[in-house]
This record gives C-alpha cells, sequence and structure tokens, in this order.
C-alpha cells in the first residue's frame, strides 16, 4: 500500500511534467501563428513593425526558452531555387549575424523545412549551429511555413512565402516544467533520438546518486513537430527520503520500542515493589528506632517529663520527673495522682507555659518555683492525653530578683549622681534608656516606640543637632575614639536646658562596623551658667581694675620722672618695682579680657591680605628692645620676594609678640633667637627658636592650658601670666592655621604657627587647586 502511493505520487509529477510540456509546445505553436498571421496581413513587415511585435508578445520573458523570433523568405517566383532568407528576427541587436542568413545551407533545417511545407506543420531541429558575436551558438529551430493565401479557384494550392521560426533553449524550456523536478525528480529528454546511450539534450541536477532498490524510474517518448522526443524521470533520494518506503523497518522499531517500553514497565513495576519493601522495613525499622530513641531521650532528659491522663493519674515519667517530684523514693511516679505532688496545679488551665510555686512541704525544705509546659492532645482511641514538662526556675527566680535589686541601686545611684544611661543597636535601630534618663528628657511614657533615644532628636535645638549626629557618627566610623558634644533641649514651655553627651562604640561587626553604643548624657544647664557668671565677674572686674591700673602707671612714671635727677636710689627702686608689677598687673589684665572674649565668642577676627615683610619687620623692631633687655640677640630671616598672607594683622603680631617675649626670657644669655618663615603651597609656616632649659616631658600637654607654666627655678624668676600660649592658640586656629611646638630641655625649643597666603585676588586665602598661586610661591 504505501509503494502503490509512492507510485501514485510520482505518476502524479509526471503528469505534471507531461502538462507543463504539452503548455510549452502550445506557447511555441501560438507563437508562430501570431507571427505567420503578421506576415499574411501584410506583404511587407518594416524592422519596426517586428520590434513592437516581439515587444507585445515579451519573447525574451518567456518560460519556454524562446531567445528570439523570425520570418524567412522563399523566391517565389522560381519554385527550383533553394534558398531561404532570413528577412527579419528579434530582438535584433542580439542577432544581426543572422540577418540575410541563408537557412538552406543547412541540411538539417532544409530538410525540415520541405517537411513543413509539404504537411504543412511545425517542424523541429534540435540541434543547430548559428552565427554569433561568440562565434556561435547551438540552438534549436522551430519552422513553420507562411502560405499566401490565393483566392482565385485557378489555384490550386496557397503561395508559399516563406517561414517563421522561433530560436529556442531546449535545455530551459525543460528545466522550467516542474517545480518539483529539481528536488523530487531528476528528469532528462532526448530529441530526434530514441537512443537513451546518447547524451541527453537536458538532464536535471540531482544531489545524490538515488538508491536503485528503491528509486522509481519512467521513460515516455512521443514524437512532436516532426521529432522524437524521448522522456526519462527518475525519483531524487529527496522524494525517497518524503516517502514512507520504510514503513515497515518503521513499523518494526515501533514495535520493538514498545515491547521495550513494556518490559521496562514491568521492570520498574517489580523494581518498585521491591523498593516499597525495602521502604517499608526502612521505616518500620526507623520507627522502632525513633520510639527507642525517644524513650532513651524522655528517660535521660534532665528536663522533667510527665504524661497524665484526664484524671490526673500519672501514666509516664522519666528519670528527671523522679528527681524533681519524689528524690529518693525509688517507687515511681506512675500511677500516683498529679495533684498529690502538684497541689497547685490545674490541669483545665489553657495549654501553654505558666509558673507554678510549690509549698516547701511537698518537693524540698524550702518553696520551690517549677516553669511547666502544658500539652493536651488526643490518642488514636481518642483519649485525653496530656504531657507536663517542668523545669525548676527556682535558681534562676532568684539571680532574677537579685539582678533586679541590682538594677534599682544602679538606678538610684545614677538619679543621685543625675546621669541618664543610654544604650543604642545601631543595626537594628533601637535604644535603651534609663529611668533617670527619661526623667531629665521629661519622658513619662514606657510604652513609647523602639527608639526613645532617636525620637529625642525633634527636641534638640537645630544649630546644636548636626552636630551630636556629626560626633556620634565620627565615633560610629572609627574617626574619632568618643562621641562627646553639647546640645539644647527644649522641655514644654521651659527654657532651653544644656545636657553633655559622652558616648563610646562598645561592639562592633566583624567588618568594623558599629553595631552597638553607649553614653551617658548630664544637665549642665547650671554649670553652664555658673562658668557664664564667672566669666561675667573676671570681665567685670578685668574692666574696673585697667582704669585705676592706667593711672597707677600714669603717676608712677611721672615720679619717676621728678626723681631722675634725684640721688634718692632707695626711692628709685621701690618706683621700679612698683612699675614692673604694675605692668605685670596689666598684662595679665588684659590677657584676662582677651581669654574671655573668646571664651564668649566676642573675639572678632578681620583678616585681608597683609605683607609678609612688613609683619616681620614690624615685630622684629617691637621685640628688639626686650630682647636687649634680656641680653640675648635677634635674627629675622625674611623670604625674597613680595608675599602675602590672608591674616588679621593685629592678632597675628599678637601671637608673634608672645611667642618671641618668651623666647627671649627663657633663652640663655648671650644666645640668638630667630624668627624664620617657609613658604609652602598654600600657607606659611612661621617659627620662632631659642635655645635654653628646654620645656620639661611631662609639662608638654598642658603647656597651651590657661594659667600653665612649667614649674622650674627658671620660670620661678621669670614670671608671666600663663595666657599667651592659649590665647595664641586660639588666635591662631581662629585665623585658619595650626600651632605646635618641639623642645628637648638643654636643646633648641621651637614655636611655630602657619598662616595661609592671600590668593592672586587677594580676597581670600589660596586655594590647594589656585595653581596659579602654587607656581608664584615654589
Amino acid at each position: 500500500m504505501v509503494k502503490s502511493q509512492s507510485e501514485e505520487d510520482f505518476t502524479v509529477l509526471l503528469r505534471q511534467g507531461l502538462t507543463s510540456l504539452s503548455r510549452t509546445g502550445e506557447v511555441y505553436e501560438q507563437t508562430l501563428g501570431s507571427l505567420s498571421g503578421l506576415f499574411i496581413a501584410s506583404d511587407h513587415i518594416s524592422a519596426d513593425e517586428m520590434a513592437d511585435f516581439a515587444a507585445a508578445i515579451d519573447v525574451r520573458d518567456s518560460t519556454a526558452g524562446i531567445d528570439a523570433i523570425g520570418f524567412a523568405s522563399v523566391n517565389a517566383d522560381d519554385p527550383t531555387s533553394q534558398k531561404i532568407i532570413v528577412q527579419r528576427i528579434e530582438p535584433a541587436a542580439s542577432h544581426e549575424a543572422m540577418f540575410g542568413l541563408d537557412l538552406s545551407a543547412f541540411p538539417a533545417v532544409l530538410a525540415a523545412a520541405h517537411l513543413a511545407r509539404d504537411a504543412h506543420e511545425i517542424h523541429l531541429i534540435p540541434n543547430v549551429t548559428l552565427p554569433g558575436p561568440d562565434g556561435g551558438k547551438t540552438s534549436a529551430i522551430m519552422l513553420k511555413p507562411v502560405f499566401r493565401p490565393d483566392h482565385s479557384a485557378a489555384a490550386a494550392e496557397p503561395t508559399l512565402m516563406g517561414y517563421v521560426f522561433t530560436l529556442v533553449d531546449l535545455s530551459q524550456a525543460f528545466a522550467t516544467l516542474s517545480e518539483a523536478q529539481s528536488k523530487m525528480i531528476e528528469l532528462r529528454a532526448w530529441v530526434g533520438t530514441t537512443d537513451l546511450t546518447t547524451p541527453p539534450i537536458f538532464q536535471s541536477p540531482s544531489e545524490d546518486t538515488p538508491n536503485p532498490e528503491t528509486a522509481l524510474e519512467r521513460v515516455q517518448s512521443v514524437t512532436k513537430y516532426g521529432q522524437p522526443i524521448t522522456l526519462s524521470w527518475r525519483s531524487t533520494p529527496f522524494f525517497d527520503y518524503s516517502q514512507p518506503f520504510r514503513a515497515r523497518w518503521f513499523l518494526l522499531t515501533l514495535c520493538l520500542m514498545v515491547t521495550l517500553l513494556l518490559f521496562t514497565v514491568l521492570r520498574i513495576m517489580i523494581r518498585r515493589e521491591r523498593t516499597i519493601s525495602v521502604l517499608v522495613e526502612q521505616k518500620s525499622n526507623e520507627l522502632e528506632t525513633r520510639e527507642t530513641e525517644r524513650r532513651s531521650i524522655i528517660e535521660n532528659a534532665m528536663l522533667s517529663i510527665l504524661s497524665v491522663d484526664s484524671t490526673g493519674i500519672i501514666l509516664q515519667s522519666n528519670d528527671a520527673a523522679q528527681n524533681l517530684l519524689l528524690p529518693g523514693n525509688f517507687a515511681g511516679l506512675t500511677g500516683r495522682k498529679i495533684s498529690n505532688l502538684l497541689p497547685n496545679l490545674d490541669l483545665k488551665k489553657t495549654d501553654g507555659r505558666f509558673k507554678l510555686t510549690v509549698p516547701s512541704t511537698t518537693i524540698s525544705d524550702e518553696e520551690t518555683i517549677l516553669e511547666v509546659e502544658k500539652n493536651t492532645w488526643l490518642t488514636s482511641e481518642n483519649e485525653i492525653r496530656i504531657t507536663l514538662l517542668l523545669r525548676d526556675i527556682t535558681a534562676s527566680e532568684q539571680y532574677a530578683q537579685e539582678i533586679t535589686k541590682t538594677e534599682q541601686r544602679w538606678n538610684m545611684a545614677l538619679m543621685g549622681a543625675q546621669i541618664g544611661v543610654f544604650d543604642i543597636d545601631l543595626k537594628n535601630q533601637t535604644s535603651v534608656v534609663s529611668e533617670m534618663w527619661r526623667k531629665m528628657m521629661k519622658i513619662t511614657d514606657q510604652a513609647d516606640n523602639a527608639d526613645p533615644y532617636h525620637a529625642l532628636l525633634d527636641r534638640i535645638h537645630p544649630e546644636d543637632r548636626d552636630l551630636l549626629i556629626e560626633a556620634e557618627g565620627a565615633c560610629a566610623q572609627g574617626i574619632s575614639e568618643r562621641a562627646e558634644a553639647r546640645f539644647r533641649i527644649k522641655h514644654a514651655d521651659e527654657d532651653w536646658r544644656w545636657i553633655q553627651s559622652d558616648a563610646i562604640v562598645v561592639e562592633r561587626a566583624a567588618n568594623g562596623t558599629a553595631v552597638r553604643m553607649l553614653g551617658t548624657q548630664m544637665d549642665i544647664t547650671e554649670s553652664i551658667e555658673l562658668d557664664r557668671m564667672k566669666r561675667d565677674f573676671i570681665a567685670t572686674v578685668s574692666h574696673e581694675l585697667r582704669t585705676p591700673l592706667t593711672s597707677i602707671k600714669g603717676s608712677l612714671s611721672l615720679l619717676e620722672a621728678q626723681l631722675k635727677d634725684s640721688k634718692l636710689n632707695a626711692v628709685e627702686r621701690l618706683i621700679q618695682i612698683a612699675q614692673s608689677n604694675s605692668d605685670r598687673l596689666f598684662n595679665l589684665v588684659n590677657d584676662i579680657l582677651d581669654m574671655e572674649k573668646m571664651n564668649a565668642g566676642r573675639m572678632t577676627i578681620e583678616p585681608k591680605a597683609e605683607s609678609l615683610s612688613h609683619i616681620m619687620v614690624q615685630i622684629s623692631d617691637q621685640i628688639g628692645p626686650y630682647a636687649a633687655q634680656w641680653r640675648v640677640g635677634l635674627d629675622v630671616s625674611i623670604p625674597k620676594g613680595s608675599h602675602t598672607l590672608w591674616t588679621d594683622q593685629k592678632r597675628v603680631i599678637q601671637v608673634l609678640a608672645n611667642l618671641l617675649s618668651n623666647a627671649c626670657k627663657f633663652a640663655d644669655e648671650g644666645t640668638r633667637v630667630r624668627l624664620t618663615a617657609t613658604l609652602m603651597p598654600t600657607e606659611v609656616r612661621i617659627a620662632v627658636t631659642n635655645t635654653g632649659a628646654g620645656i620639661p616631658e611631662e609639662f608638654h600637654n598642658r603647656i597651651f592650658q590657661p594659667f600653665s607654666q612649667a614649674d622650674t627655678p627658671d620660670t620661678k624668676q621669670k614670671v608671666g601670666t600663663g595666657l599667651g600660649l592659649n590665647i595664641s592658640r586660639q588666635l591662631v586656629e581662629a585665623m585658619g592655621g595650626e600651632i605646635g611646638f618641639e623642645s628637648e630641655p638643654g636643646k633648641e625649643t621651637e614655636f611655630w604657627f602657619t598662616c595661609p597666603l592671600a590668593n592672586a585676588a587677594g580676597i581670600g586665602p589660596v586655594e590647594k587647586a589656585d595653581l596659579g598661586q602654587l607656581r608664584a610661591v615654589s
């Protein structure tokens, strides 16, 4: 059946090819018929008319393989003439060599022409080599005789005018017979012979050699246009593969696969039965093992476990329960009523965890506190069972009470010290605060959110909130060790209160991220108010002292001038002592006033572009006499060129005066004090160096504190206010610089500070990105 279906498919393809071949013949006949009608209708057809006709029928675009059409005339007046001369041909441009060609020169053409004339039919000449631009081309010629109609009764037959012909490419004609023949069928064609051993005139390409066992082949011969035409069709490998030639093998394979599938299914079922048996055995063993393990766990568990029925009779217990409820009794708990052992236990209570107090007479000589977890469940017979888990928490409860008492004592201590404590969980954004902290911050609601500390930020003064956040952020990032800040907070309609905060990070993650921060906060409003009152008092006293001191200094100067020529040496010495102490007291008052202005924020700094050389010359002229008084020299090293500082000239001279006066005062006699300036890209480093006893190591960390002086015999003779270096540090930092020193006892001591350079426009300090100023400095 399958083979028959394949042969039918093959026959359909053959019929399609024969039908297409018949249609191609009709195209030839119609073309030659139309062309003969054109020449019959007119005695003379011009070249233009011939071209128009060829264009109308679209000769070159025909799928029938027509290359050209033409007309060849005969000599009608001379019946003995054999010449057949080509008069017209289109397309003329590609066939110029055929104009005037005598077709009778080709014996095959002449013979076919006579047959066509006698039979009044179209004749085909398959292989004719005609002249052409490339030395000639082999084509097939189809001839049709053209007779001039003669309507006279005396004429036996019409007069032969000539022959219309077509030049045909048979390869193209056979190649376009069917779309399927390029893949499904291999076609070979012979024209003019029935000998299939000769080379065919056309053979369609075949990709692979067909299998002789499965290939279908059909040969058919017809006589057409006076020539035998033999066609041979043979199925291609593509056709063979597209046909179900191997259906029997496919069916056999399918049956084998089904058999294999059934065998596999049966085998799987058998294996599954075995696996289920093994699993059942394993599960049984596991259940038995689990039961044994459960019993072992229950028997050996440190947690006391009891199983009782609905009436309170103990059905099962472990050793831990035995030791807890009946220590030293080996009779066991099974069968006893739970109410006799735990009289306060209510079995009707809701399942869950709760505490149970056992009187001292039941378990031990002292009252016992148990943690009980009750769980009610049903057996397979719907009997009620109650499982009780008991744990003795007497010790932990006592510890909890002790911890509570300790916390109460700590809270009382913190309350007494007025210190609030906070503990922040930075990972979960929660916080815990002490009772004193809540009281200090006026937070009485104990059920507020989980982060009461950060909820307080909205009540902090807007100017102080960022300071606190920055301090805590720097500590969390490890930039600073502690987070210290002062901020103001307001409670309802009260005035602003000052709070001192101090916190540290007490826990960090493995990657260094801060996890927990612990700190304290105190209300320092009264302390700040006392400091303010102290500063106001000192400022008032200092102002009140300045006026009489000025009068005393003036009076002493006048008195000294009047006694200048007298010989009262003792009186002159007393005046000098009084004048020296009044100068010292006057300087102390001025330093105290300056320090209070700085602390109060009233010290104004007015920076502008100032000449470095002018400042150094001015201070050297001012300190020169003072240096001579202490019998030391003064060397000033001024950088070459014109350099400007962005500073307050009055304040920088005050700093230099403090540093130079100290250097001259504590320098060894006969040595020289040096004042130098070193240019750097964005600032100037000004240094004062002397040679003397130096600064003791233990005094280094206190040298810039107010009223601080090293306790040495030399300093006791060379007294001062102890405020100069503190004032100098605050002035330098206020002007955007830094101050420091290097000293080693018995060697040189150097005090230095930095001062910003003015930019090129002289309207601000030079920035690091100001390359023009950098080049000027270098």
